[in-house]
Formats: structure tokens, sequence, C-alpha cells
């Protein structure tokens, strides 16, 4: 059903905002379409509006074609639904999103870090707060050659990660995906069982 057309205010008469988006959408009828495209033939106010309303009828069309939005996005799509003026506003708020958005599913680079330092008067090893590392430890003096794993526990000794270690050569090596804050933590290096067999310090920062 096409949107209907009210000509009584005669020739001071311009189509309302939702006639000009019924036009951009290709929802009018027959007949209000050739009044409106005639009209639009002589009103350069109506064809301005017009360019602004298909200006603003395209974000909207690509934006639907785009992945999920999130919830900030669907909060600029309810403030921009009725404001065909915002049409730019709201392109460049979509690039922006979709750019943080595809950044944030780039995986972070390991940051080696080698541990050396028992516990003790020893200086804690460096490694940088916020990304994942791999963890080098040295292995001399270890009889046991496979089922290491290490336990990464704060200044409180609560735990914050648990993984398996690989042995490579005279280091043994964990990935630990999962950033640290700043602070100082405890490295702990367990054999098959549970007994543990090393402990180094970390100052994350």
């Amino acid at each position: 059903m096409g949107i209907g057309l009210d000509l009584s205010k005669g020739a001071a008469w311009h189509p309302s905002e939702e006639i000009l988006e019924g036009y951009a959408l290709n929802r009018l009828s027959e007949t209000t379409l050739a009044v409106v495209e005639e009209h639009l033939l002589l009103c350069h106010r109506c064809q301005d509006a017009l360019a602004e309303t298909e200006d603003f009828a395209f974000a909207m069309k690509s934006a639907a074609r785009a992945p999920a939005p999130t919830p900030l996005l669907q909060g600029v799509f309810r403030f921009a639904n009725s404001r065909a003026t915002l049409a730019p506003l709201l392109v460049l708020a979509i690039v922006a999103i979709l750019i943080v958005r595809k950044h944030s599913h780039e995986p972070l680079t390991e940051v080696a870090v080698s541990l050396s330092s028992l516990r003790g008067p020893s200086p804690l090893a460096a490694a940088p707060a916020g990304k994942p590392l791999l963890l080098t430890m040295e292995s001399h003096d270890l009889a046991i050659k496979s089922g290491y794993r290490v336990e990464v526990v704060d200044a409180s000794g609560e735990a914050v990660w648990k993984g398996p270690v690989t042995v490579t050569g005279e280091e043994l090596v964990a990935s630990m995906p999962n950033p640290l804050g700043e602070g100082v933590y405890w490295v702990r290096l367990y054999g098959n069982g549970s007994e543990l067999l090393r402990e180094f310090g970390i100052s994350a920062k």
C-alpha cells in the first residue's frame, strides 16, 4: 500500500519527510509518485531535502548489511531514525565502530619473558602489563622431561592462570594468553604430580 498524498494546501504544498522517504525507498503509489516527481522538477528546496533523505536511507541500508550492531550503534540508530540531516554523522559513527571492532579481534603478540630468578633477594623479571606472555624457564638440574605445568599467582597467593609447559632444548616454555595487570606475581613450576620444582618472580608494569 503506497503512502497517501495530501494536496489540501494547494500551490504551497511540499512533500513531507514521510513522502520523500517513501520516494527514496520506492514506496509511493503511482499517482503520488507522478505528483511528487513533477514537484521535484521545479522545487530546489525539496530537491535538497530529498538528497539528504536518500543519503540517510543509504546509510541505514549499509548498516543493515553490516555485522550485528553493538548496543552503542543501536543507540545511534534510534537517535538518528527520524533525523535525515544526521546521515553524515551516522556514517562516521558506523565506520569508527567497525574499525574498533576489527582491531579488537586482532591477536596480540606474545612478549618473551626469561625467568631465572628464584623467590628471594634476586631481582624480579620485568614483564609488560596488559600483554600475553611467553614464559621461558631454565630446565637444568631437573630430572623430569615431560609433564611440567605452571601456575601464576598474585602477591596474595591467588591463582590468576594455569597452563602446560613445553620442553624446548634446555628451556621450558609456557604460553600465557591471559595478560597481567600491574603488580608482582609468582610463577610456580610443578612436575608430574603436585611437587613444586621452581618459583620465579615477575614484576608487571
